[in-house]
């Protein structure tokens, strides 16, 4: 009997181990996978758009080559940085910024897009979901700022918009665009992961948040926008779509509560990212009264 319970206890700690180390296994894969989204390609240059433009190579904070253009404008009022969305690149295509860009600089604006560290082209090996994208984007705005005097316009989409909240508290912005961003990273993944990674929450979640940081630097209680839009001295226009259904609105609504300067505009449609898409000359008229009130 008591070989038996020995023999028993031993099966029982073996099959909890192998249990353990797969859920660690399987989490540290999905931690990998979503560290490494597949890069899109480009698919035009501004040439394209008849529009002067000039190739660009940014230092990023750890001495990573960021791609992007620069569109430079004779006059201009004012540059727009734009800092793009997870698994996207300098056109976010889902936007998409090829038809955008002759809009700004039809309205007097320069440009300066760029691919984030392991996206596009520009190097890196891990998309960190606005952690390290916050010094990329710093790295931009200096980069900006060596081109021009005048005021320096933030606009993200989604992960980008995120990443631009949460980098506009820490310098001097004329203004914020932001589309579709999430308002703390820890508690999207925590809600949201399962639907990333089709698996349960339990007991899959906690061990992804736990051991993702460890090889990829996706630290996520350094993208935390809700508690840096309370410290933002500029105004800030909130853009997201009702329906949204891979960041849901109450991000954003959420948001708004933090801040008066804060505008929010919820569009009537399904999708993420796909206000201006179902809405595209109230989304042109949105952004450029806003600039146009606030610079």
């Amino acid at each position: 009997m008591n070989r038996f319970v020995k023999y028993t206890g031993i099966a029982l700690a073996v099959i909890v181990l192998v249990a353990f180390l797969a859920v660690v296994g399987i989490s540290a894969h999905i931690g990998d996978q979503l560290t490494s989204p597949v890069r899109e390609t480009l698919t035009f240059t501004p040439k394209a758009l008849d529009i002067k433009y000039e190739n660009v190579t940014i230092q990023a904070e750890d001495g990573s080559d960021l791609y992007g253009w620069w569109i430079p404008h004779p006059t201009p009022r004012a540059t727009i940085v734009f800092a793009h969305g997870y698994g996207k690149n300098r056109e976010q295509s889902d936007l998409p910024l090829k038809e955008l860009i002759p809009e700004f600089h039809k309205q007097g604006y320069q440009f300066l897009t760029f691919d984030f560290r392991a996206s596009g082209i520009s190097e890196g090996d891990r998309v960190t979901v606005g952690a390290k994208e916050q010094s990329d984007l710093q790295a931009a705005i200096a980069f900006a700022r060596e081109r021009t005097d005048g005021p320096i316009v933030l606009y993200g989409v989604s992960m980008g918009a995120a990443t631009a909240l949460a980098t506009a508290d820490e310098t001097a912005v004329a203004a914020v665009i932001a589309d579709s961003p999430f308002s703390d990273l820890r508690a999207y993944l925590e809600t949201n992961l399962p639907v990333w990674s089709d698996l349960p929450n339990f007991p899959f979640t906690p061990v992804i948040m736990t051991v993702t940081p460890w090889f990829t630097g996706l630290d996520a209680d350094l993208v935390k926008p809700i508690d840096d839009v309370e410290n933002i001295d500029a105004p800030i226009l909130l853009i997201h779509g009702r329906g949204d259904d891979a960041i849901p609105v109450s991000e954003s609504e959420r948001l708004a509560e933090r801040n008066d300067q804060i505008e929010l505009w919820v569009t009537d449609n399904d999708g993420h990212v796909a206000s201006h898409k179902t809405f595209q000359a109230e989304y042109r008229e949105q952004l450029f009264d806003f600039l146009e009130r606030v610079l």
